[in-house]
């Protein structure tokens, strides 16, 4: 797990991975994915929203922190930023197509997320500096 973890932080494809993970959250968030299959289960879009955005913000944390990046600061404004990513999203969901809607609760699942990630980010974060 330590040789995997270490392949991952020096590697040079956690900036790249961040901005895909990116770009697919956007282009995910305003198409019409109606015709996908479900896994009817309660709160399944929620469920979604948290697991991309837990995600999202974890790769942007771990590229920064491989870029040198190892100030709270920067991980904060990294993490406000991708909640701010999902509020507008929601906004452009609502006032550019007609087959998505604005949902507060998606942006409460998002941030959720954000946090968690943060958190969790934040407690294993000098395990990852040492490797």
């Amino acid at each position: 797990m330590r040789k995997l973890i270490k392949l991952i932080l020096t590697s040079q494809l956690l900036l790249p991975a961040a901005i895909l993970c990116t770009a697919s959250i956007l282009i995910l968030s305003i198409s019409d994915i109606s015709s996908l299959p479900k896994l009817q289960i309660s709160y399944e879009d929620k469920l979604y929203h948290f697991i991309a955005y837990f995600v999202l913000n974890s790769i942007w944390l771990l590229a920064l922190l491989q870029k040198g990046g190892d100030q709270l600061k920067k991980h904060l404004l990294i993490s406000l930023g991708i909640i701010a990513f999902g509020i507008i999203i929601e906004i452009i969901q609502e006032s550019v197509t007609d087959y998505r809607v604005f949902d507060i609760f998606d942006i409460l699942a998002n941030s959720i997320a954000v946090g968690v990630s943060f958190f969790c980010f934040m407690l294993v974060k000098k395990s990852f500096l040492k490797i």
